[in-house]
């Protein structure tokens, strides 16, 4: 019979910290969401999504903190903070999408009919593995099989989203620069947009590497696992909640 689940093993978790990204996601969700009913920019529910799961993460790892034997609360907040980004990242690509769209298809190496399918297609297998592999990592502390197995797959979600991301960033950077020599009145106008887009996108890489090399680091071989990141509060709040933020 395996020992009693408990969770923050590695360290004492901030509440303070927790409380306040909960409270900042929930302000953001408001936020977001009547800029998207005012705007009537019912594109942007992935951006939703990302903001319910995130402020939804850290209301369960506040609950946690006072209830560490609860394991369905704590697993759960871990899955839904670690495939938020995932989400963001789907609706920074319909956003490009529609930037293609009025600025001129010319400029693209890629239809923007195949953004949405190709790259959102990437992300939903990213995120499926994921929520699997973050799933059977929290779900089996006990188990060293189980917890290589899930890193190998979490980690392959992770590599997805970031290799697919990155690509996305390079084609994005290609439009931009074609775009801005033939199509400069149109550049302006969307110029603001494009600034947040690479300011964002930025910050999702900064986080998703962040992520990778956290669970490529961690010794599986002994229970509890070791590594930096994994043994450290500080990166969680400082590498994942403020960028994504």
């Amino acid at each position: 019979m395996g020992a009693q689940y408990r969770a923050f093993k590695h360290y004492e978790p901030s509440e303070a910290a927790a409380i306040i990204f909960a409270v900042v996601f929930g302000i953001l969700l408001v936020a977001h969401l009547w800029q998207s009913v005012r705007a009537k920019i019912y594109y942007l529910w992935p951006l939703l999504l990302a903001t319910v799961l995130e402020c939804a993460g850290y209301i369960l790892r506040e609950y946690t903190i006072h209830h560490r034997t609860e394991k369905p609360p704590s697993v759960i907040g871990q899955v839904f903070i670690i495939i938020a980004p995932a989400c963001l990242a789907a609706a920074l690509y319909m956003i490009v999408e529609r930037i293609i769209l009025q600025v001129g298809t010319i400029y693209s190496s890629l239809r923007p009919s195949w953004i949405t399918p190709i790259f959102v297609g990437f992300d939903l297998v990213s995120i499926g593995l994921q929520s699997i592999g973050a799933t059977l990592l929290f779900n089996n502390e006990d188990s060293l099989d189980e917890l290589k197995k899930a890193r190998k797959i979490l980690i392959a979600g992770l590599l997805i989203q970031l290799i697919a991301f990155a690509v996305f960033l390079i084609l994005t950077g290609l439009f931009d620069r074609k775009a801005a020599r033939g199509s400069p009145g149109k550049m302006r106008f969307v110029r603001p947009l494009m600034t947040a887009f690479y300011v964002t996108g930025a910050l999702v890489m900064i986080r998703s590497i962040y992520r990778a090399i956290e669970f490529i680091t961690v010794n599986f071989n002994v229970l509890p696992p070791t590594g930096y990141f994994f043994n450290v509060e500080w990166a969680y709040y400082v590498l994942d909640a403020l960028p994504i933020a």
